[in-house]
């Protein structure tokens, strides 16, 4: 069986409306997004080609396998305990009543949510500051190969630059001969392609003549121009792939206040209020309310970053805290859901075979 969103249909058993719209924190542009899970026919999971996740090419769609569903429940994955606090509730489109009754007495939400709701949360911050270095940082000045190079004297060194301006010489008055790794002699020849050849980025080696004069040793810092080119390419493919739209923050906002993720960050923050509720509650909340106007405000960009940085730093300070006073298990309560599960698998071909 080939497996697509499409005619994995008949073995859906949970689909819910996800993202913005299932959070009440959609705006006019806000896509439809869809997660559900699937059971996939017992001889493709005995064989090992039931995939684990199928999506369609927009990640608009996406079903999660059951035992794979399970697995993530098992280890207080975020996404999975928020798809399972769907069910039920206004989210739900459909779900099998034999998945409903198959969580009976299966309890997912359990200290180590601390664990998890943190770490994703710092995984996303880190990807935040990353985006926001980068928006305000000033754009890296493309540096050529003799920028990195230093002439070598008997009591200190020199930029290359500076020694040749000193000297009075020009590119191709000099000619180089290797002398060990990242060393070259250098030597006062004309050299019609320059030091650094015609692109500028090698160390251009002609044959020497006999006659030329020895002028100094240069060493060139080969890693860090590498590095250098990296980081100006990384730049600009930044700015070409950016999502702009999410970086519009309050023109009123200096610079480093403004110009972050503002979607991201709206979502680190609902995340942790969600970990909150989950350790005071022992529930989730996936619709937002009390905070729905504050992560409104932090999605417009309305809200200057260090203000909304602040708010997530203080929620992770306490969610240790929170979950040590918890009356929540220590791990996640499924019982042996991998027997059952198996058992469910072929109580359900069985009947698909009646069929």
């Amino acid at each position: 069986m080939q497996y697509d969103v499409h005619n994995i249909r008949p073995l859906i058993c949970l689909s819910c409306v996800t993202g913005s719209k299932a959070y009440g924190l959609d705006t006019p542009t806000s896509d439809d997004d869809f997660k559900g899970v699937y059971m996939a026919r017992l001889e493709d999971v005995l064989s090992g080609c039931a995939p684990k996740v199928v999506q369609d090419s927009t990640h608009d769609r996406q079903y999660t396998e059951l035992g794979e569903f399970l697995r993530q429940l098992e280890l207080n994955n975020s996404g999975a305990l928020e798809l399972w606090a769907c069910i039920g509730q206004r989210q739900q489109l459909y779900c099998a009543e034999w998945l409903t009754r198959f969580f009976i007495g299966r309890h997912p939400l359990s200290k180590v949510c601390a664990k998890t709701y943190v770490g994703n949360a710092l995984a996303q911050l880190k990807r935040i500051h990353a985006t926001h270095d980068k928006a305000t940082m000033t754009p890296p000045t493309p540096a050529t190969l003799a920028d990195f190079a230093r002439v070598l004297n008997r009591e200190n060194t020199e930029p290359l630059n500076k020694w040749m301006e000193t000297a009075c010489l020009t590119w191709k008055d000099i000619a180089a001969r290797p002398m060990g790794q990242n060393v070259w002699a250098l030597y006062r020849q004309n050299n019609p392609v320059g030091l650094f050849g015609r692109d500028g980025t090698n160390v251009a080696c002609p044959a020497i003549n006999a006659a030329s004069t020895f002028l100094a040793c240069m060493q060139v810092d080969t890693m860090a121009y590498a590095a250098h080119c990296r980081t100006i390419a990384q730049y600009h493919e930044w700015q070409e792939k950016r999502n702009k739209t999410r970086l519009q923050t309050d023109k009123k906002l200096p610079a480093d206040e403004g110009n972050y993720d503002t979607k991201h960050m709206m979502h680190v923050l609902r995340l942790l209020h969600t970990a909150r509720e989950i350790a005071t509650e022992g529930r989730i909340h996936v619709q937002r309310t009390y905070d729905n106007a504050l992560l409104r405000d932090i999605r417009a960009g309305r809200i200057p970053f260090s203000e909304a940085l602040q708010l997530v730093q203080c929620e992770i300070a306490d969610m240790k805290s929170l979950f040590e006073k918890s009356t929540l298990p220590d791990t996640p309560q499924l019982g042996d859901w991998k027997r059952d599960l198996a058992q469910l698998r072929i109580l359900r071909h069985n009947e698909s075979e009646h069929h």
